[in-house]
């Protein structure tokens, strides 16, 4: 429980200014791709589950497009956040909200009974690298996910190319290569959170064999990641302009989408039973999750 108390002190810290923090170009590139993943993913009517809202700005965009989401946070400031930004939007009709992290979830939700199930589990940008162990994850995907729903994580990556050059250049090689190393912490608003840069592998054993990944898209392959906007916008904006665009292009090709300073994957959950067992505990249609 240390290290999500670790998390949840520092990013209650950090609400006050995230909005402001992730308004730089290379996070708002970041989040366009998102967003325009789970337009291509998501249909207007589905129920989501997302895990890490933060401030609620794929909280919003999910319930402008047209969807039920139920968000959750362990962050009482970013949640606060979340709150007011859909009541300012007129949404708040759309979202439900959780006071509760990864961990916490499956209790969460077996106790509310939320016997509907979800089309689509959502996690994004690093929320679950603050978590050590991905296995709440997997239960409440296993149980309250319907078949043929899909499971969409953002999750800070483990090779980012931009962060490795920029390292390598500057001749601090530990650091280049500090994504891959166990034990590692980040410091947000002043303090040390663990962080764990989670393998394709410990997903798909966190989530079991009735899930199969479908698509990955890295996130800021060309762009550099947001802790580097200063230098960023010193590059003159048509070269800007024109990396950003090559970057959506590149984004979900094999080998360059594992690249980026997030990785955005979908993992899509079997619609028929798998080797006689059940298929889930809801057996209506799934909706258009992995459309």
């Amino acid at each position: 429980m240390a290290v999500e108390r670790a998390a949840t002190v520092a990013f209650d810290r950090l609400a006050p200014t995230y909005d402001v923090l992730s308004a730089g170009d290379a996070f708002v590139h970041q989040r366009r791709q998102t967003h325009a993943a789970f337009t291509r993913w998501l249909a207007p009517g589905c129920r989501v589950l997302e895990i890490g809202c933060g401030t609620g700005a794929d909280t919003e965009f999910l319930a402008r497009a047209g969807m039920a989401v139920i968000a959750c946070d362990p962050s009482e400031e970013m949640l606060s956040r979340t709150k007011r930004r859909l009541e300012n939007a007129g949404l708040g009709h759309r979202a439900g909200i959780l006071a509760c992290g990864l961990q916490e979830l499956p209790a969460f939700l077996d106790a509310l009974d939320h016997a509907q199930g979800f089309d689509a589990i959502v996690s994004n940008f690093g929320a679950l690298n603050c978590v050590e162990c991905l296995e709440p994850l997997g239960a409440v995907a296993r149980r309250h996910l319907r078949p043929g729903g899909a499971v969409m994580l953002g999750l800070m990556g483990r090779s980012c190319a931009w962060e490795m050059f920029y390292f390598a250049v500057r001749g601090r090689a530990a650091e280049a290569a500090r994504r891959r190393r166990p034990g590692l912490t980040v410091a947000v608003a002043g303090v040390e959170v663990p962080t764990f840069y989670h393998r394709n592998g410990e997903v798909r054993v966190a989530l079991g064999h009735e899930f199969t990944l479908d698509a990955a898209i890295g996130l800021g392959v060309m762009v550099p990641p947001p802790y580097l906007e200063s230098q960023w916008q010193r590059v003159p904006a048509p070269i800007r302009r024109l990396t950003a665009r090559v970057d959506r292009v590149v984004a979900p090709w094999p080998g360059v989408n594992q690249l980026g300073d997030h990785v955005l994957t979908r993992w899509v959950k079997s619609r028929a039973p798998l080797h006689g067992g059940p298929a889930g505990n809801y057996g209506g249609p799934a909706g258009n999750a992995h459309a």
